[in-house]
């Protein structure tokens, strides 16, 4: 127990906490820049100065001690936080009327709150080049107050490593790798750089413009991109996405990969306007089918499980469009038990495109706690016996049926599709019937999925009629007499299995 007082008023506190956490906790505000909750503490800023008996402290960096005496508002202090905020104004370019971030940034609201109504040293130079060399992000670091939280999140939590400081004092800019164009550097796009940045300096190019953060409503919901199931916030305005962030507060604990946050709503915009096929109901589907009763469905993982369910009571045959490893069912680690094992034996994907967040998880292991990487498919089986090289506790994480034996190991098995999970506990993993079985000749042919990738064109050349419901146009769809729109991720309410075997729902938010 410690004991303390707070300009003036005595407090005890019992754990162990930083001063700007406890000051926070007990309701008192005091500004920061560096500081972000689930970020290691720098210090960096200074903005977040308190006075403790007589001297300076970082308060987002100084743990609480025994004894203090500390005071967070006098006028000493206040004049302190202005003048820093001074300096780091006339350091860069933070013209904000030019901004694409103005009136929806942190830095700036910092300039309202200490009352800075104008720069007593000459300012708005652009000392550095514009990188706009990446796909989904703007890259500035004239608009930087080298915070470092763009650096702490892409090693700390999405573990890749890619940005770091080069040079010093005025000089210092935020660099990728060796210093290459954003765009050509070993970035994975997860874009956590653009959502704890408290400036312009990280930008989402496709959300600029649609809206400042307090002009949008927030949705708490699921990515249904991949089999991870990632814990996202949508926000909206006027039923459109303007962007997409992590959700800190899910099992997934802000981690998010390009898809969820950048594919998912660039495909959504793009495929929504698309008026090559016709809207559909599930009556309408069911008169389609009372109709005629020699139909079949085909359908993939990309459909929720009350989709699954519908054709499943609608149809007398139903097939899944590719062969699904029924051991995905089996999974029975969390996202948290990676962190429990000290080797990681990798078959059949990449850590980079598939399955980031995953891959966030074992990258920050072998980074910060010394844990070990496997590429098993890099391996040559011949000089190296793969016992010799695990260290500790591994798991053996892998797609499709398994090509080695690696009993000795625990799994995790990766689905194919986000909702592979569903398909194998609604229809019955002993049930299944897979579309490479199938033949007949006299048949309609009804195909469920959001984005269709498996080639089943053999299929639809033998129907007597074929129609596809669908979300996104893709190659395939030209095959099928009539092609019909059912909602997108985003435009219905729904449920499914993610990998580890929990169960999610996604809310309708256009």
């Amino acid at each position: 127990m410690k004991r303390i007082k707070i300009n003036g008023k005595e407090y005890s506190v019992e754990k162990e906490t930083t001063i700007y956490e406890f000051l926070r906790e007990i309701g008192i505000y005091i500004p920061t820049l560096c500081y972000h909750p689930h970020l290691s503490k720098v210090g960096a800023c200074r903005v977040c100065v308190v006075i403790d008996r007589g001297k300076y402290r970082n308060s987002c960096a100084t743990y609480i001690e025994d004894g203090m005496d500390i005071k967070t508002h006098t006028q000493e202090l206040v004049s302190i936080r202005k003048w820093i905020l001074q300096f780091l104004f006339a350091e860069r370019n933070h013209y904000c009327m030019f901004c694409p971030v103005t009136n929806d940034c942190e830095f700036q609201n910092l300039g309202y709150y200490t009352g800075l109504d104008n720069i007593y040293f000459s300012t708005f130079k652009n000392l550095f080049d514009l990188d706009n060399s990446h796909p989904y992000i703007l890259f500035d670091n004239n608009r930087c107050v080298l915070c470092t939280r763009c650096i702490r999140v892409c090693s700390e939590v999405a573990g890749h490593s890619v940005l770091s400081i080069k040079e010093k004092g005025i000089h210092s800019v935020i660099v990728a790798d060796n210093d290459v164009p954003f765009g050509q550097s070993s970035c994975v796009s997860c874009g956590l750089c653009v959502q704890v940045c408290p400036t312009g300096t990280f930008v989402d190019k496709y959300s600029i413009y649609l809206a400042k953060t307090n002009q949008t409503e927030r949705h708490k919901s699921f990515c249904f991109s991949c089999p991870v199931g990632c814990g996202i916030e949508i926000f909206t305005r006027d039923s459109n996405i303007v962007k997409i962030y992590s959700d800190w507060d899910s099992f997934t604990k802000g981690l998010i990969c390009y898809k969820g946050r950048y594919e998912s709503v660039l495909n959504y915009r793009t495929n929504k306007q698309n008026k090559k096929y016709q809207e559909i109901t599930f009556t309408d589907i069911q008169k389609l089918v009372s109709s005629d009763q020699n139909c079949i469905a085909v359908v993939d993982g990309t459909l929720f499980n009350e989709e699954l369910e519908f054709v499943k009571n609608t149809f007398k045959k139903v097939f899944v469009a590719y062969r699904i490893n029924p051991d995905i069912t089996e999974n029975n680690v969390d996202l948290d038990d990676l962190d429990s094992y000290q080797t990681y034996i990798v078959s059949g994907w990449d850590l980079n495109k598939d399955y980031g967040t995953i891959g966030s998880v074992l990258k920050r292991n072998a980074e910060h706690k010394n844990h070990k990487i496997i590429y098993f498919d890099t391996l040559d089986q011949n000089q190296i016996k793969l016992r010799d090289i695990v260290i500790g506790k591994a798991i053996y994480i892998y797609r499709n049926y398994p090509k080695h034996n690696l009993e000795e190991f625990d799994h995790l098995v990766l689905p194919l599709e986000s909702n592979d999970v569903g398909i194998l506990k609604i229809f019955g993993k002993e049930n299944l019937e897979y579309l490479d079985n199938f033949d007949s000749d006299d048949f309609n042919l009804f195909v469920f999925s959001r984005h269709l990738k498996a080639d089943i064109s053999n299929v639809v050349k033998k129907a007597k009629r074929s129609l596809l419901f669908t979300f996104h146009i893709n190659g395939f769809s030209d095959l099928f007499d009539v092609v019909y729109r059912i909602p997108s991720e985003f435009e219905t309410n729904g449920t499914f299995y993610n990998l580890f075997n929990q169960i999610l729902s996604v809310r309708k938010v256009c």
